[in-house]
């Protein structure tokens, strides 16, 4: 398997290879840029556009963005919102098309960034291309639904590359830009301070505080920021027994491949659809919410004393780079809401761990089985992820890199 690995690599670091791969790339990219775009004009159908379209038109009206009265029709924060309304004037086809041309953009740069951390000699063509080829349903996802998630994994991608590069300040404002959209990375600050990345740290807040609380105040004014920060604060972070944030129905279900949502639907007595009719249930246990939440938080202790333990105190950039992306399986992992779209963050650990097991072969098998539980996703979505697919494929990679660091650690020790 080794072998037919390191062939298939060799063979995608030739000329004639890298130049089919870039017109491979042109294409596909294209025509997921396209496609959104001429659906919408063919059919009308327009997936989380439509989402965008309507909170870029309401900040540009001065309406409510966060209703008292209703579930928010918009969850994300309220400068994601203010970004939006740039594109929104142009009207919902422009919107359309200049949203999926950002998401190509940020494929090009997860790929270019996540070379670059790879190594610092040269291109790494073969893992990146084959971590892209395995990731591309989450990335058709990505342009499909229009979501953000290539966009927020070249923000964190190049928040690394500027770590590495001792640029903190521009680090900690790439994640800030990227919790400033969606806010879950900014688990990515625990991190940072332990790390003690200090001026990351305190970059990344002061300017989140200038994008959530500064930047609105010229468009919304003073009052209607500060109701927009506090209405989206009261109505998004909240975990409950019934669910999770304004999608109660939703958080619980087979689509959540996070620790709270698999854990709250295999040890509680909750459906794993939305709106079942009849409930449709998969628990092994029938535990009370406390006792859930204590192995959700047990399980966060164990991971992240593993990670500390992990984390090498002699620092190299390839060690940086196996770091960086367990970080990034972690915060899939522990981000309240995961659906699948959000798994394209799979792309820089994938290609790191390709390459690691033609170097440490005993990094294969955990390869082996994330494959194993990304092809079974692909067979049956729906069972597969019922029973947490793509949440142990994220565990899978994180604990092959979280050894890896923890076995180069020791021989460096001897």
């Amino acid at each position: 398997m080794i072998a037919r690995l390191r062939i298939l690599t060799e063979r995608l670091e030739g000329s004639r290879a890298r130049l089919l791969i870039r017109v491979l790339f042109l294409t596909t990219a294209t025509t997921f840029t396209l496609l959104p775009f001429v659906r919408f004009l063919h059919s009308g159908t327009q997936m989380d556009y439509r989402t965008w379209f309507d909170a870029g038109q309401t900040v540009l009206r001065g309406d409510e963005l966060y209703p008292y009265t209703q579930n928010f029709p918009f969850m994300y924060p309220p400068t994601c919102a203010l970004l939006l309304a740039a594109p929104a004037f142009f009207g919902k086809p422009a919107l359309i098309l200049i949203l999926s041309a950002l998401n190509t953009m940020a494929w090009i740069l997860c790929i270019r960034f996540s070379s670059a951390l790879m190594s610092e000699q040269r291109v790494q063509n073969g893992p990146i291309v084959i971590a892209s080829f395995i990731v591309i349903p989450f990335v058709w996802s990505s342009y499909h639904l229009g979501q953000p998630s290539l966009i927020l994994l070249a923000l964190m991608l190049g928040a690394f590359l500027s770590l590495r590069h001792g640029q903190e300040i521009l680090a900690g404002a790439l994640v800030a830009l990227a919790v400033a959209i969606k806010a879950f990375p900014l688990l990515a600050i625990v991190y940072f301070v332990y790390r003690r990345y200090w001026m990351a740290a305190i970059s990344l807040v002061i300017t989140l505080v200038i994008l959530l609380f500064l930047l609105p105040i010229p468009f919304r004014g003073w009052h209607q920021t500060l109701n927009d920060a506090r209405d989206w604060q009261r109505g998004m972070l909240h975990y409950e027994q019934g669910g999770i944030a304004q999608r109660p129905e939703r958080g619980y279900t087979w689509k959540n491949q996070s620790i709270f949502g698999l854990a709250n639907r295999l040890l509680r007595r909750v459906s794993v659809d939305e709106a079942p009719n009849p409930p449709a249930y998969a628990n092994v246990a029938d535990l009370d919410f406390r006792t859930v939440n204590i192995v959700i938080i047990a399980s966060a202790l164990l991971l992240g004393f593993s990670f500390v333990a992990a984390m090498p105190r002699q620092r190299a950039p390839e060690g940086d780079a196996r770091e960086f992306a367990a970080l990034l399986s972690l915060i899939l992992i522990f981000t309240p809401l995961t659906f699948g779209y959000l798994f394209v963050w799979l792309m820089f650990p994938l290609a790191l761990l390709i390459k690691r097991s033609l170097e440490a072969p005993a990094s294969l098998i955990w390869l082996l089985i994330a494959l194993a539980l990304l092809s079974a996703t692909g067979i049956a979505p729906r069972l597969a992820q019922i029973y947490g697919s793509l949440f142990f494929a994220a565990l899978m990679l994180y604990l092959a890199l979280a050894i890896d660091l923890r076995r180069e650690q020791n021989l460096i020790a001897k």
